[in-house]
């Protein structure tokens, strides 16, 4: 299967929110498997989707947002801004995550 990984942005000033791997309709999706900090970013700010890398098998998808979240940082851990709830590259294809 083809994965990819991908940024949101804040619509209104282009800030980097959260890093994502996905497929299908994944990076477009608004209601299933979102955190309440991510809608509440998204109903204050909007977003836009930039793709990183497409075509990926799913273990590269893994490690590719590893390294982003890595790099750009978790706000729940004081060390960078993104909304990220973990350190990425883990859970299986189709799961959903809770909100809490």
């Amino acid at each position: 299967m083809d994965f990819y990984v991908y940024l949101h942005r804040k619509a209104t000033t282009g800030e980097i929110f959260y890093v994502g791997k996905g497929q299908g309709n994944r990076a477009w999706e608004q209601v299933v498997g979102r955190s309440k900090h991510w809608k509440h970013v998204v109903a204050k700010h909007g977003r836009t989707v930039e793709m990183v890398a497409e075509g990926l098998q799913e273990w590269y998808a893994f490690e590719l947002e590893k390294d982003l979240i890595a790099l750009y940082g978790r706000q729940d851990t004081a060390c960078g801004f993104l909304v990220n709830l973990t350190d990425g590259g883990e859970g299986e294809t189709g799961r959903t995550v809770s909100e809490s």
